[in-house]
């Protein structure tokens, strides 16, 4: 449920802050360079699961009210857990929150300052300056943002997407959705802004919590997720439990960046060579062998090896009407410290008939062509 002002907020600390001298005479170089240095505290802004600094996030949003809002009283503030809790209760509430207040509190400064910087820095100056700024996180904030919001959409009662109930709840937290401030995730353009001495207050609230939703009547805050999980390639991956989840049990699964049923993704997390088999869908079940890892599976499910020749051992795994998965195992010419010899599985295309021919397509030859000197 969502919680009332004053109530506690946890001991973590929050994002640290981001010390930056902004100066609105900057050069186009010099906004660059500010905005630039604080790309990796901003990167830690969006990706954190520190606790919200509440008092912090409740003064910034009272100030930032009373400029936009200047004859409205001062809004109720409501907090939630998690971006699912409070579109909710936007739901739930709309009368008593009033009107929504993003375009007067968070949109109208975005263009401003857009504006602003096109005439102030010209064009030409403007564009690069905008993809010098904000080129680099830009990508990964936009996946984050649909899938965060496709995951609160998937949580209409996901039984049957044909029920009018289904559907008519599937459209009101998609509305709902279109009157939230992304918060941190605003990481993608508030670094130019605030190099450029602009958002000043938007950047603050950035860093104190969450998604936030502002209306007439009230303003909704959100605490920032427990967990978030990404690969080395920045996409949302787990396979031990959700990549994302919230302190209410709202949760986003994924596997090296492919969304994952809820369902799906907890049964990923206690995959067995059993399930492995019993799994109808060929990509589900490529799915569970990554995680489960080839080499694993291999041993655990009986193989024996079909082939060995001086490049190393040629292993074979049917698996019915699907792709079989074939492995080379190696062993590591150069000794450990212990004097141990690491040995890998290297997987390579079924069609693969000797132990030789599956390393040679690793570097991209053919079987004749690989005559190693000395393997590593």
């Amino acid at each position: 449920m969502p919680t009332p002002a004053n109530a506690s907020t946890p001991a973590k600390p929050a994002a640290p802050a981001i010390d930056v001298t902004a100066h609105p005479d900057l050069t186009a170089d010099g906004i660059v360079a500010v905005a630039a240095a604080a790309h990796d505290a901003w990167r830690e802004i969006a990706l954190s699961t520190e606790a919200v600094d509440r008092q912090a996030a409740e003064e910034e949003v009272l100030r930032l009210y009373a400029e936009a809002l200047p004859d409205a009283p001062a809004p109720r503030i409501i907090w939630c857990r998690s971006p699912l809790e409070a579109a909710r209760l936007v739901i739930s509430e709309a009368d008593r929150l009033g009107a929504p207040a993003r375009d007067r509190i968070r949109d109208l400064t975005w263009s401003r300052g857009r504006a602003e910087l096109a005439e102030r820095l010209g064009p030409r100056e403007f564009g690069r300056v905008w993809q010098a700024s904000c080129g680099e996180i830009a990508p990964l904030i936009s996946t984050l943002i649909t899938r965060f919001a496709a995951a609160v959409e998937d949580q209409a009662d996901q039984a049957d997407q044909t029920d009018p109930d289904d559907a008519a709840e599937r459209t009101a937290l998609r509305v709902a959705l279109t009157h939230a401030v992304h918060g941190p995730f605003d990481a993608a353009w508030l670094p130019l802004y605030e190099a450029a001495g602009m958002a000043s207050g938007l950047a603050r609230m950035a860093r104190s919590a969450g998604w936030w939703w502002p209306f007439e009547n009230a303003v909704v805050l959100t605490e920032r997720p427990l967990a978030l999980r990404l690969d080395d390639q920045d996409r949302l991956h787990h396979g031990d439990g959700p990549a994302v989840v919230w302190s209410d049990g709202f949760a986003v699964y994924s596997w090296r960046g492919t969304p994952l049923t809820e369902e799906f993704g907890q049964r990923l997390a206690t995959t067995t060579p059993e399930s492995i088999r019993a799994e109808e869908n060929a990509e589900l079940r490529r799915m569970m062998v990554e995680h489960y890892t080839p080499e694993r599976f291999l041993k655990e499910s009986g193989a024996e090896p079909l082939q060995e020749d001086e490049a190393g051992k040629l292993w074979r795994i049917e698996m019915g009407t699907d792709e079989s998965i074939v492995m080379v195992e190696v062993v590591n010419s150069s000794p450990e410290p212990d004097g141990t010899f690491n040995v890998y599985f290297l997987r390579v295309p079924p069609s693969m008939q000797t132990a030789k021919a599956g390393v040679a397509w690793t570097f991209g030859l053919t079987e004749d062509q690989y005559q190693p000197l000395q393997q590593t």
